[in-house]
């Protein structure tokens, strides 16, 4: 064996591996010391913490179904006994004898009366004057037999003319008052006509 023979030297890769890593840490290090890179700044910010919180909106109180009933489209002027005398214009018809009953007395009234007819037929407000925005009043004169019925109805006046006549007729013939003992004549019903 001849000692003078050099010796060839392997590089295997774990050693050419440690080499670097070696040559990597010195060269940072030396970067650090002469201040070729600011050394790392550690920051230690504290943990932001985010709470929501959730409040459910109070309940809906409840309310109870309520049941839409229609207005009525307008509304009859309620008679008010007063002291004072009510004027009516004269009728423009003439005078039409009251049916006789025997043995049943007639009294001629020739006013509003304060009794309050217990059938009352609601009265229908005309079409065109509902779509023209009318507004008017109708003074009926009837006659109230003693059964209650009505009878012999007619228009001492109306405003406006040729309007709501019909309307009033129809159904104030289909009213009933309480039972009495007479025939009451020329009783005077006024019926406003009136939009809501």
């Amino acid at each position: 064996m001849n000692i003078a023979e050099p010796q060839t030297r392997t590089w295997s890769p774990k050693i050419v591996a440690i080499s670097l890593v070696f040559h990597a840490v010195v060269l940072y290090a030396i970067a650090i010391a002469f201040q070729v890179i600011p050394p790392p700044i550690e920051i230690s910010d504290p943990p932001i913490t985010v709470i929501r919180t959730f409040t459910p909106p109070p309940p809906l109180p409840q309310q109870p179904d309520v049941i839409d009933q229609p207005r009525p489209r307008f509304q009859q002027r309620q008679p008010v006994p007063s002291p004072a005398p009510v004027t009516v214009p004269p009728s423009p018809l003439p005078p039409v004898a009251a049916p006789q009953t025997e043995g049943t007395p007639t009294i001629a009234i020739d006013r509003p009366i304060a009794e309050q007819p217990i059938t009352k037929i609601a009265i229908r407000y005309p079409q065109q004057a509902e779509d023209q925005q009318l507004e008017g009043r109708v003074v009926l004169s009837i006659t109230i037999l003693p059964d209650g019925s009505v009878r012999d109805v007619r228009v001492v006046s109306a405003r406006p003319a040729n309007v709501f006549e019909n309307s009033a007729i129809q159904s104030v013939s289909r009213w009933r008052y309480r039972p009495s003992n007479v025939i009451r004549t020329n009783v005077i019903v006024e019926i406003d006509f009136v939009l809501t």
